[in-house]
Protein backbone atom coordinates (compact mmCIF):
# COMPACT_ATOMS: atom_id res chain seq x y z
CA UNK A 1 0.00 0.00 0.00
CA UNK A 2 1.24 3.76 -0.75
CA UNK A 3 1.19 6.21 1.53
CA UNK A 4 -2.14 8.28 1.28
CA UNK A 5 -1.32 11.87 -0.27
CA UNK A 6 -3.46 14.75 0.46
CA UNK A 7 -3.57 16.37 -2.26
CA UNK A 8 -6.18 16.57 -4.59
CA UNK A 9 -4.46 14.84 -7.59
CA UNK A 10 -3.95 11.81 -4.72
CA UNK A 11 -7.44 11.55 -3.32
CA UNK A 12 -8.44 8.16 -4.03
CA UNK A 13 -6.36 5.30 -2.11
CA UNK A 14 -6.43 1.77 -2.81
CA UNK A 15 -8.63 -0.09 -0.31
CA UNK A 16 -7.50 -2.86 1.90
CA UNK A 17 -9.13 -4.86 4.34
CA UNK A 18 -8.51 -6.07 7.78
CA UNK A 19 -7.63 -9.49 6.93
CA UNK A 20 -5.13 -8.39 4.69
CA UNK A 21 -3.91 -5.86 7.19
CA UNK A 22 -4.13 -8.32 9.94
CA UNK A 23 -1.75 -10.67 8.32
CA UNK A 24 1.24 -8.51 7.43
CA UNK A 25 0.70 -7.14 10.92
CA UNK A 26 0.86 -10.45 12.81
CA UNK A 27 4.13 -10.69 11.23
CA UNK A 28 5.33 -7.25 12.05
CA UNK A 29 3.68 -7.47 15.64
CA UNK A 30 6.11 -10.50 16.50
CA UNK A 31 9.48 -8.68 15.47
CA UNK A 32 11.83 -7.75 17.39
CA UNK A 33 11.44 -3.71 18.50
CA UNK A 34 13.12 -0.72 16.64
CA UNK A 35 15.78 1.64 18.16
CA UNK A 36 13.40 4.17 19.16
CA UNK A 37 10.08 3.09 21.27
CA UNK A 38 7.15 5.11 22.44
CA UNK A 39 5.54 4.54 25.46
CA UNK A 40 2.82 2.20 25.37
CA UNK A 41 -1.21 2.83 25.14
CA UNK A 42 -4.06 1.23 26.59
CA UNK A 43 -8.05 1.53 25.99
CA UNK A 44 -10.53 1.00 28.83
CA UNK A 45 -11.03 -2.69 26.93
CA UNK A 46 -7.40 -4.09 27.82
CA UNK A 47 -5.89 -3.56 24.60
CA UNK A 48 -2.39 -1.57 24.33
CA UNK A 49 0.14 -0.98 21.68
CA UNK A 50 3.04 0.73 21.06
CA UNK A 51 5.38 1.45 18.48
CA UNK A 52 8.90 2.17 17.62
CA UNK A 53 11.03 3.34 15.13
CA UNK A 54 13.70 3.85 13.36
CA UNK A 55 14.80 7.69 11.53
CA UNK A 56 17.06 8.41 8.49
CA UNK A 57 17.97 11.69 7.48
CA UNK A 58 14.87 12.83 9.42
CA UNK A 59 12.24 11.02 8.43
CA UNK A 60 10.73 8.18 9.04
CA UNK A 61 12.74 5.07 8.05
CA UNK A 62 11.11 2.19 9.40
CA UNK A 63 7.75 1.51 12.02
CA UNK A 64 7.39 -1.35 14.25
CA UNK A 65 4.72 -2.35 16.80
CA UNK A 66 3.18 -4.46 19.23
CA UNK A 67 -0.35 -4.74 19.73
CA UNK A 68 -2.54 -6.90 21.88
CA UNK A 69 -4.47 -9.49 19.94
CA UNK A 70 -7.38 -7.54 18.30
CA UNK A 71 -7.76 -7.87 15.11
CA UNK A 72 -8.82 -4.44 13.87
CA UNK A 73 -6.28 -2.77 16.41
CA UNK A 74 -3.44 -4.75 14.71
CA UNK A 75 -4.80 -3.73 11.08
CA UNK A 76 -4.81 -0.25 12.05
CA UNK A 77 -1.31 -0.11 13.35
CA UNK A 78 0.09 -2.19 10.51
CA UNK A 79 -1.95 0.48 7.71
CA UNK A 80 -0.18 3.59 10.17
CA UNK A 81 3.52 1.40 9.90
CA UNK A 82 2.27 1.04 6.06
CA UNK A 83 1.40 4.79 5.22
CA UNK A 84 4.26 6.67 7.08
CA UNK A 85 7.56 5.51 6.29
CA UNK A 86 9.57 8.70 4.43
CA UNK A 87 7.32 10.88 6.22
CA UNK A 88 9.05 13.65 8.04
CA UNK A 89 7.91 13.69 12.01
CA UNK A 90 5.95 16.66 11.50
CA UNK A 91 3.91 14.96 8.62
CA UNK A 92 3.35 11.81 10.58
CA UNK A 93 1.77 13.92 13.47
CA UNK A 94 -0.88 14.83 10.93
CA UNK A 95 -2.33 11.24 11.11
CA UNK A 96 -5.26 10.99 12.71
CA UNK A 97 -7.91 8.21 13.75
CA UNK A 98 -10.14 9.59 10.85
CA UNK A 99 -7.24 9.16 8.22
CA UNK A 100 -7.75 5.38 9.34
CA UNK A 101 -10.92 4.73 9.42
CA UNK A 102 -11.89 6.09 6.14
CA UNK A 103 -8.60 4.29 4.50
CA UNK A 104 -9.68 0.92 6.08
CA UNK A 105 -13.67 0.17 5.08
CA UNK A 106 -15.63 -2.19 6.57
CA UNK A 107 -14.48 -2.23 10.51
CA UNK A 108 -17.84 -2.27 12.55
CA UNK A 109 -18.09 1.27 14.43
CA UNK A 110 -17.79 -0.11 17.77
CA UNK A 111 -13.96 -1.36 17.00
CA UNK A 112 -13.17 2.36 15.13
CA UNK A 113 -11.75 3.71 18.24
CA UNK A 114 -8.88 0.72 17.70
CA UNK A 115 -7.78 3.65 15.23
CA UNK A 116 -7.73 6.47 17.84
CA UNK A 117 -5.49 3.42 20.15
CA UNK A 118 -3.10 3.36 17.32
CA UNK A 119 -2.96 6.23 16.85
CA UNK A 120 -1.92 7.92 20.14
CA UNK A 121 0.64 5.08 20.63
CA UNK A 122 2.52 6.25 17.03
CA UNK A 123 2.17 9.71 18.60
CA UNK A 124 4.25 8.55 21.46
CA UNK A 125 6.79 6.91 19.40
CA UNK A 126 6.81 10.50 17.20
CA UNK A 127 7.25 11.70 20.34
CA UNK A 128 9.71 9.85 21.68
CA UNK A 129 11.80 10.26 18.02
CA UNK A 130 11.49 13.97 18.55
CA UNK A 131 12.89 14.06 21.89
CA UNK A 132 16.08 12.57 20.10
CA UNK A 133 16.25 14.94 17.44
Amino acid sequence: MTAICREACCSVTPRVSVAELFDRGFRRNHAEPLSIAGAPCADAEGNSARYSLELAGGKLAAIGFRATSCATLIAYCELIAEMVPGFSIEIAEGLSARDLIEALAGVPEFKQPRAALAVAAFRAALTEARSRQ
